[in-house]
C-alpha cells in the first residue's frame, strides 16, 4: 500500500488484515484522503482508476468524473457578460463524482459493509485529522479559494503555522460518511441532489438536482497498448491517460538503440513526445458521449504517423498551441492484496479547495474542474458542454507482463501526470529499470502544458537540479530553455509484484507511506 497520507495507508491496510480486498481497502484509502488532505480532494470532486480483479485478464477502469451542469452551454456565461468560464466559485463546478464511485467499486467488487469501509474516515473527520507541515502549508495557500464562511472557518485554523501537530474536526464530511454508511446508493444520491441544488440556486450557479441524480460512476474497459512487449493501461477518454500510450509508443518507435531514457537524447525525444501530444489533445480530446463531431482513436497508425511527422529529433520544436488559450489539487494512492486483486486510483478537487463552494452542511465543497479545463471557443474540442464530462488530467497507469499485472503506479500533478507517469514507465520498459531506479532519476518537466491553467507560460524544461550538467548543456544545445530546480514534479508510487511477492516504493517528494502487513 502507498498513499499520500501515513494515517489513510494504515486504514486501508486494517481492512485487508480483516480479510478484505484491495477493492475494499481502496474505498477506505479513498475517503480517508479526503479527510487528511482535503484541499487535494474531496466527495465532491473526481477519481480514476485502473483495477485488476483476480482472474479477470482485462484490467477495468474507473471513471468517476463530474459533468457539467445541463444548463452550462456557452450562452448561460455570455448572458452573464464572461468571455471564458470563471477558474472557481459556483460557475466553475461539475457534479460530485467520488461519492458514487465508492458505490460502484462497493457494488461490483466489495466484501466488507460499506458502512464498515467509510468508520475511519468519518472517525476522523468528527474527531480531527492530524495537521502535517503539508496539510498546514497546502491549506494556507489555498485558502483564498473558499468563498463562503462556513469552509472557511473550518480551515483557517490549519493554515495557521502552529496549527500543525493538532487536530482538525470537518463535521459536515463526518455527517456525509455516517450517513452514506448508512444510505444506498440512489438514496444518498437524492439527498446530495437537493443539498447541491440548493447550495447552486443560492449562489446562482447552474446546477441543479437532477444533474447530481444523473452522473453516475463506471467501470469500462480499460485503454491498453502494446509497448516494448508489455501491455499499458489507463483510463480512457475523457482523461489524459490515452496522452500517456501515445506519449510511450512515439519514444518507441523513434529512439535509437540501446538509448536510455535519463540521457540528453532520451529526454529531448520524450519532451518533443509530450509537446505534440499535448496539442493532440487540444484539437481532439473529449467526453466521447457528448455532442459534437467525430473523435480520432488516439492510438490509430494515422493518428501517432502525424504525431512522429511533428518530432525532430535533433532540436526542440516551436511549441504549435501557444496561444491557444486566451484565459496542491490531486492525490494518488496504490493497493494490492495477496490473493491478486489490485488497484491504483488518482482523485481530486480540480484545483487545491475545488471551486471554494458547495452544501456545506456535508462538507461537501464542488470540483472546479469546469472552470479549470472548458472554455467557451466553438473551435475548441474541449469546448464547455451541457451534461458532458470535461478533459480530466488524473489518471493512473499500469502494465502487465504476460497474464499477470507487473507494476501499478501513478502521480499527482495536472499536466504533469501525463509527463511524470510517463518517465517512470519508460524507465521500467525500456532501460530495464528496477522501480527503485525509475523513481530515483532526475525528473523533468515540459512547459507549457495543454491544460488551461498553464496558458501563456514560457517555453520551458524544468529539470531537478540532480540532473547531471553534460546531460543539462546538451538539452539547451539542442534548442531547450533549461530551468533548474530543487525539485519537479509530484510524488510517484509504484506497487510491483513479481514471483508471489509484493512490493511498494514511492519517491519522497512528498508526505505519504508506503507499507505492508
Amino acid at each position: 500500500m502507498s498513499a499520500g497520507s501515513s494515517a489513510a495507508a494504515l486504514a486501508a491496510l486494517s481492512v485487508l488484515d480483516e480479510g478484505g480486498t484491495a477493492f475494499d481497502a481502496a474505498i477506505t484509502a479513498s475517503a480517508f484522503l479526503t479527510v487528511a488532505m482535503p484541499m487535494a480532494s474531496g466527495p465532491g470532486g473526481d477519481a480514476t482508476a485502473v483495477l485488476h480483479p483476480r482472474g479477470e485478464g482485462a484490467p477495468l477502469a474507473l471513471l468517476g468524473l463530474g459533468r457539467a451542469p445541463l444548463a452550462a452551454g456557452p450562452r448561460a456565461f455570455e448572458e452573464r457578460g464572461l468571455d471564458g468560464v470563471p477558474r472557481t466559485g459556483i460557475l466553475s463546478v461539475t457534479t460530485p463524482g467520488l461519492l458514487d464511485a465508492w458505490y460502484a467499486v462497493h457494488e461490483r467488487f466489495g466484501t466488507l459493509p460499506l458502512a464498515r469501509l467509510l468508520r475511519p474516515a468519518a472517525r476522523a473527520a468528527a474527531d480531527g485529522a492530524v495537521i502535517t507541515g503539508q496539510f498546514q502549508r497546502w491549506t494556507r495557500d489555498n485558502l483564498q479559494v473558499l468563498e463562503q464562511p462556513e469552509f472557511h472557518e473550518v480551515y483557517r485554523r490549519a493554515g495557521e503555522r502552529e496549527s500543525v501537530g493538532s487536530r482538525l474536526p470537518q463535521p459536515g464530511l463526518a455527517r456525509l460518511y455516517d450517513r452514506a454508511g448508512r444510505s444506498g446508493r440512489a438514496e444518498l444520491r437524492d439527498w446530495i441532489a437537493v443539498l447541491t441544488g440548493e447550495s447552486s440556486e443560492h449562489l446562482g450557479g447552474l446546477v441543479r438536482g437532477e444533474d447530481v441524480r444523473a452522473t453516475t460512476a463506471r467501470l469500462v474497459p480499460a485503454l491498453v497498448g502494446e509497448v516494448a512487449g508489455r501491455r499499458v493501461a489507463v483510463p480512457p477518454a475523457p482523461t489524459q491517460g490515452p496522452l500517456m500510450l501515445q506519449n510511450l509508443l512515439l519514444y518507441e518507435a523513434l529512439r535509437a538503440e540501446g538509448e536510455r531514457t535519463d540521457s540528453a537524447a532520451g529526454v529531448h525525444l520524450l519532451a518533443e513526445a509530450v509537446h505534440q501530444t499535448f496539442g493532440w489533445r487540444l484539437d481532439h480530446l473529449g467526453d466521447p458521449d457528448a455532442d459534437g463531431p467525430p473523435r480520432p482513436d488516439p492510438l490509430d497508425e494515422r493518428t501517432l504517423a502525424g504525431l512522429r511527422r511533428g518530432i525532430d529529433p535533433d532540436k526542440r520544436s516551436p511549441c504549435r498551441y501557444a496561444g491557444h488559450y486566451s484565459h496542491g489539487d490531486t492525490t494518488h494512492f496504490v493497493i494490492a492484496d495477496g490473493s491478486g486483486n489490485a488497484v491504483t486510483w488518482v482523485q481530486s478537487l480540480g484545483l487545491g479547495f475545488g471551486a471554494g463552494v458547495g452544501p456545506a452542511e456535508a462538507g461537501l465543497l464542488l470540483c472546479n474542474r469546469l472552470g479549470r479545463s472548458t472554455t467557451l471557443d466553438p473551435r475548441h474540442a474541449n469546448q464547455v458542454r451541457p451534461g458532458a464530462r470535461p478533459v480530466n488530467t488524473i489518471f493512473p497507469w499500469t502494465i502487465s507482463e504476460g497474464p499477470d499485472v507487473r507494476w501499478l503506479g501513478g502521480t499527482p500533478g495536472g499536466d504533469g501526470q501525463c509527463q511524470w507517469n510517463t518517465q517512470v514507465a519508460a524507465a521500467l520498459l525500456f532501460d530495464d529499470s528496477t522501480p527503485l531506479r525509475a523513481l530515483s532519476g532526475p525528473r523533468w518537466t515540459y512547459f507549457p502544458g495543454s491544460d488551461r491553467i498553464e496558458a501563456g507560460r514560457p517555453e520551458q524544461l524544468h529539470v531537478d537540479e540532480t540532473m547531471p550538467e553534460e546531460t543539462v548543456a546538451e538539452l539547451v544545445r539542442r534548442g531547450h530553455e533549461v530551468v533548474r530546480k530543487a525539485s519537479v514534479g509530484g510524488v510517484n508510487r509504484v506497487v510491483g509484484g513479481h514471483g508471489g511477492a509484493l512490493y511498494g516504493l514511492d519517491d519522497g517528494r512528498q508526505e505519504g507511506l508506503t507499507a505492508a502487513l
